[in-house]
């Protein structure tokens, strides 16, 4: 009986080995006003490599306004000190500001860049992209590579290997920090 309660023990404990874990890499930059943050969430089994998820997420710290310097002047033109700039030029930089809806993650091409790089592989089984956040300063989106339904053309395409360290190589060399 003894016996047969190690047996069952040991197998537990061994099939608990090779369990599935993470690896994460991420990236931070700041131009400007926009922060883009990177994050590759990598899970696997030993060394192979089983779903990656990766998000980009991008910031922008722009504001518009007195003494702010992005639009141009520092001055209120009236009396008021109500930190508005006044006046026809006023009006016109407020229509122009207040217009900026996507304007300046269009300028920068992030949302752009990001639609059509992967707009053709939106029909890819194993890959699905997410906007998670689409605002005037703020966006972010996720993409999810199932390894176990991609092709091996669909890999090479998205430069994915499945093995753990070769992908990590990858990203390290992007000059992100794997942990």
């Amino acid at each position: 009986m003894k016996r047969a309660l190690l047996v069952v023990a040991v197998i537990i404990i061994l099939s608990g080995c090779g369990a599935t874990e993470t690896l994460t890499c991420t990236a931070d930059n700041t131009v400007g006003t926009v922060t883009s943050k990177t994050t590759y969430k990598i899970e696997h089994k030993n060394d192979e490599i089983k779903q990656i998820t990766v998000t980009y997420e991008y910031e922008d710290a722009h504001t518009d306004g007195m003494d702010t310097g992005t639009d141009g002047t520092t001055e209120d033109t009236d009396n008021d000190d109500d930190g508005i700039v006044d006046g026809v030029v006023g009006e016109a930089l407020d229509d122009v500001v207040t217009g900026i809806t996507d304007g300046i993650l269009d300028i920068a091409g992030i949302k752009t860049r990001h639609n059509d790089q992967f707009g053709s592989y939106t029909n890819t089984e194993g890959f699905q992209i997410t906007t998670d956040v689409d605002s005037d300063n703020d966006y972010k989106v996720t993409y999810t590579y199932d390894l176990s339904k991609l092709s091996d053309n669909d890999l090479t395409t998205f430069n994915i290997d499945k093995d753990l360290e070769t992908q990590k190589k990858v990203y390290t060399d992007r000059g992100l920090t794997c942990k």
